[in-house]
């Protein structure tokens, strides 16, 4: 029999045995002797498990040096001691491979992963107990981690209010990235893009159309977060029928160019045959030094009057129609914090 079958026979005996051991401890004494030497019997021809795995990152080429976290439990609940489980940490090689043994097989999972300059995207059926989800070097467990890309500050804003629009009545709203807020057609601002809600009675839905409003801005949707804009693909209007909606926008908007990424929550409400309410959240990054990487480094943007101080500068900057020089963000970073340590 092999360590799958066991485990999963196992695991349905003993908790048929834990229900019936007090009333029979007396009575069936022999019965129980019996299962207990049978349960040890199993767990002594129990053999140990090789577990493997690679770890790549997003262009699937191989991390070494990344600490994989592996949560285990061993079977020694046969033997009467149930084990409370245990994590242990295991170090990819050369070519991005791990190994991890367990003597006395019962449940391991990935729980995480971990590298400087990398962050943790998945592991390739992370739900299934690796004991009955049989591995070989030359078909590992794959774990993915994403190489960050190079510090950068990007102007981050949560939607004041949301886009909110009843049927069966139309709108459109336009964006000012820089201005961080939300207007109506009217708008006198730099408008990066139109967003409009329409209704049609006929269908009882909504579209969205999404339109960029100046001659050299585009727009690509997409359904997966990017960590860096397209480089190609934009199109100066995009339309989404029914609920087939985008979750991002990447935004390349203004002269000279830089690149956003619009996130967008959408909640639909019905109150009748004909009658309903569309209404959206957004969040906005923008890069406003030119550069595609949309990668938001928290450590920075805690930093919020560095974050206010680069928001005003690239403010101005954008204002006479060119891009803010970007400044030595790490080194920034340090002094900021060298600064909060000496003020304590």
């Amino acid at each position: 029999m092999n360590t799958l079958k066991i485990t999963i026979i196992l695991g349905a005996i003993v908790m048929m045995s834990g229900m019936t051991v007090g009333a029979e401890q007396e009575t069936n004494a022999p019965v129980i002797q019996a299962r207990r030497a049978e349960f040890k019997n199993i767990f002594d021809r129990l053999k140990p498990m090789h577990i493997y795995g690679k770890v790549i990152d997003q262009n699937k080429n191989a991390v070494t040096g990344a600490e994989v976290k592996i949560g285990w439990e061993s079977a020694d609940f046969l033997m009467g001691n149930p084990d409370p489980g245990h994590v242990s940490w295991v170090t990819s090689d050369a070519v991005g491979a791990w190994e991890f043994r367990v003597e006395k097989p019962h449940r391991v999972f990935v729980l995480d992963a971990r590298k400087l300059g990398y962050g943790y995207v998945f592991t390739q059926e992370s739900d299934i107990n690796l004991v009955e989800c049989k591995t070989t070097k030359n078909n590992p467990i794959i774990v993915q981690l994403r190489k960050q890309g190079e510090m950068t500050f990007l102007m981050h804003h949560e939607g004041a209010r949301p886009i909110r629009v009843v049927s069966p009545h139309c709108q459109t709203n336009s964006f000012d990235i820089l201005a961080e807020k939300l207007n109506k057609l009217n708008a006198k601002d730099y408008e990066d893009i139109q967003i409009a809600l329409v209704y049609d009675q006929m269908s009882n839905a909504w579209s969205i159309t999404c339109a960029a409003t100046n001659r050299t801005d585009g727009i690509v949707a997409e359904t997966n977060l990017l960590y860096e804009a397209p480089q190609e693909g934009y199109q100066k209007q995009i339309v989404f029928n029914d609920v087939a909606w985008p979750r991002y926008l990447y935004l390349r908007s203004r002269n000279p160019a830089i690149y956003s990424r619009i996130e967008l929550e959408y909640f639909v409400w019905k109150g009748g045959d004909t009658n309903q309410v569309l209404s959206i959240n957004y969040q906005t990054w923008v890069n406003p030094y030119g550069e595609r990487n949309l990668e938001y480094d928290a450590d920075l943007n805690q930093e919020w009057r560095l974050a206010d101080r680069l928001t005003e500068e690239a403010k101005a900057a954008h204002l006479k129609g060119k891009r803010p020089v970007k400044p030595d963000l790490p080194k920034l970073v340090k002094e900021a914090k060298e600064k909060i340590d000496k003020s304590r």
